[in-house]
């Protein structure tokens, strides 16, 4: 059979990427994480905790029956992923030049697939994100909002962008022939989103909170040593492995915050409380590591950590392999080359104000709300390359599209 459409070139593509590096990986598929979860829900039985949101879970469950091998949903959402993400460069950029760099800018991301193979999350965020961001740009708006729902379910982090989103719309007057009643659903779906969830974590998990380690995350997070770790070594790794994580220690030295019931949360307000000039420096970090650095963040694998008494930085078992080595110097390149087109882009639709009306009344505006507004996780937690690699893809179509649009002024202005 003769593949004569591109998009199946480009799914093949795709998929011989991540089915290489599995193969080349060192470090096994972890979706099956989601394995125990997953099967309470497929049998109609509540989960036993909340640590993680079901999000992962939920997409999991048409994998249960090929276990152990969930190497194969991996390389299903993956192509999927790059299929819609295919859809939606092709429907918005008409300049075969531009359409194509839009399209490597996916399938040349050097961390991504590793992402994708290696994290237990990571691939469905990418299909999830995809597939409502493929319905947004057909301005199947009330639709795209189910795997909007899906991927809050999956990073938390999403939850600011998606209830901003009906905002957006509003305002822009993106969806302009529905009546008032249309509009005014679509404003507060979101919210009615957030509040079920909200009710049914209290009633099952006799807790709210969306996700039951945001306060082990703020404990992270605000730890003293954070901007230490950050951007070279893997926080986790480098605060919690030789002791200065240990809860009970500092909530016994430091009674204070005692009316917060869940313990981490307590610990991190304790270090903001006791440390500022750390929270001011944590924050700038935080900043540089989420908007401006260039490297994978942590720059470094491997076994890197504090020791105990906060005088010394260990070095333990250093995984500093060439092919990761490359790959690091690759993604340099990448978000180089990214950080350098978005400037511009965003210099061009400052400049030239037919850009901006061609951008106001185009639902592709909404592509940059999941990064910029991923950032408030960032700062209030915080942020490295896995957490934001995702939701960045969504600015190369983005950011070709301006740049289309600017070739495309240029060639009606010389007729």
């Amino acid at each position: 059979m003769r593949l004569k459409n591109p998009i199946y070139f480009y799914a093949l593509f795709n998929f011989v990427i991540i089915l290489i590096v599995n193969q080349i990986s060192d470090l096994p598929v972890w979706i099956g994480n989601w394995e125990a979860k997953a099967t309470r829900l497929a049998s109609f039985q509540n989960p036993l905790d909340n640590f993680y949101p079901p999000g992962g879970a939920i997409l999991l469950i048409p994998f249960l029956g090929i276990k152990p091998h969930y190497e194969i949903g991996v390389y299903f959402y993956y192509t999927a992923s790059s299929i819609l993400y295919y859809l939606i460069c092709k429907s918005l950029i008409l300049n075969k030049k531009y359409l194509f760099i839009a399209l490597l800018g996916f399938s040349l991301n050097p961390y991504l697939p590793w992402l994708v193979n290696s994290s237990q999350d990571t691939v469905f965020e990418l299909f999830l994100l995809m597939a409502g961001f493929a319905l947004i740009l057909s301005r199947k708006y009330f639709l795209s909002f189910l795997p909007l729902y899906l991927l809050c379910l999956t990073r938390p982090a999403y939850w600011p962008g998606f209830l901003v989103i009906p905002l957006v719309i509003k305002f822009l007057q993106l969806k302009k022939r529905d009546n008032k009643m249309a509009t005014k659903r679509l404003m507060i779906t979101p919210i009615l989103f957030l509040f079920m969830t909200m009710s049914i974590n209290q009633v099952i998990f006799k807790d709210p909170a969306l996700a039951g380690e945001a306060g082990m995350t703020a404990h992270f997070g605000h730890n003293k040593y954070w901007y230490l770790s950050m951007p070279k070594f893997d926080s986790d790794v480098f605060l919690a492995t030789d002791g200065n994580m240990d809860t009970e220690k500092l909530l016994s030295e430091k009674p204070i915050f005692t009316n917060i019931s869940n313990r981490e949360f307590r610990a991190a307000l304790i270090n903001i409380s006791e440390n500022p000039k750390s929270l001011f420096l944590n924050t700038l970090q935080k900043l540089d590591t989420y908007f401006f650095s260039v490297q994978k963040n942590p720059q470094l694998s491997g076994e890197y950590y504090i020791s105990a008494d906060g005088k010394n930085i260990v070095i333990g078992d250093a995984r500093d392999s060439w092919s990761l080595i490359l790959g690091s110097f690759l993604f340099f390149f990448f978000r180089s080359a990214l950080l350098v087109l978005a400037i511009s882009a965003i210099t061009l639709t400052v400049v030239i104000p037919k850009i901006r009306q061609d951008l106001i009344s185009n639902p592709v505006i909404l592509f940059c709300i999941p990064y910029l507004f991923g950032s408030i996780s960032g700062i209030l937690f915080y942020s490295e390359t896995r957490f934001k690699i995702v939701s960045e893809i969504l600015l190369v179509p983005l950011i070709l599209k301006i740049y289309d649009t600017h070739k495309k002024l240029k060639l009606e202005n010389l007729s």
